[in-house]
C-alpha cells in the first residue's frame, strides 16, 4: 500500500511539470505601436484597452481615409494606428468586411455609428491638438476591436 501511495505521488509530480511546462502565456505590449499581425496575435495598449494590432496608417494631409472593421482573425480595426496632423478633420470610411455588426466609437467627438457586415459609413473626425484620441467598437471592445487618432 505505501508503495501504491508513493507511485501515485510521483506520478501526480510529473504530470504538474508536464502540464505547467505547456502552458505558457505571453503578450508583446507597447503604447501606440506594434507590428502588424495578419492573425490578430499582436497586441497593443489603446487607452485602458488591449487591441489587436493591425498597424499604422497615415492620413497626414488627407481629407479622407479609408478603415477595416473586421471578424475573420480576431475583431480588429485596420489600422489600428492613424496618424494626422494636430486639428485636421478627416472623413474615414468605415468598411465593415466582416460577417458581425460593427460600431466606431470616438467617445471625446460624440461618434457612434453601427455598421452592418458589407456595408460602410463615413464619419467626419478630428486629430486631437496633441497625443491621442480612442475609437472602439461598443460590441467588441472587450475583443481586441480599438484602436487610436495620434498626433504625428
Amino acid at each position: 500500500m505505501r508503495r501504491t501511495a508513493m507511485f501515485f505521488l510521483a506520478a501526480l509530480a510529473m504530470a504538474a511539470v508536464v502540464l505547467t511546462g505547456c502552458s505558457s502565456s505571453s503578450s508583446s505590449t507597447s503604447a501606440g505601436t506594434g507590428g502588424t499581425s495578419a492573425s490578430g496575435g499582436a497586441k497593443i495598449t489603446i487607452g485602458s484597452d488591449q487591441a489587436n494590432d493591425h498597424g499604422t496608417g497615415d492620413a497626414t494631409g488627407k481629407s479622407s481615409f479609408e478603415i477595416e472593421a473586421d471578424n475573420d482573425d480576431g475583431f480588429y480595426f485596420k489600422p489600428t494606428v492613424l496618424t494626422g496632423s494636430a486639428n485636421q478633420k478627416v472623413t474615414l470610411e468605415i468598411k465593415n468586411e466582416g460577417t458581425a455588426e460593427h460600431n466606431f466609437s470616438i467617445d471625446a467627438q460624440s461618434v457612434n455609428v453601427n455598421i452592418d457586415p458589407g456595408s460602410s459609413q463615413e464619419i467626419e473626425v478630428t486629430f486631437p491638438a496633441s497625443g491621442t484620441v480612442e475609437f472602439y467598437c461598443s460590441f467588441h471592445r472587450s475583443l481586441g476591436m480599438a484602436g487610436e487618432l495620434q498626433v504625428a
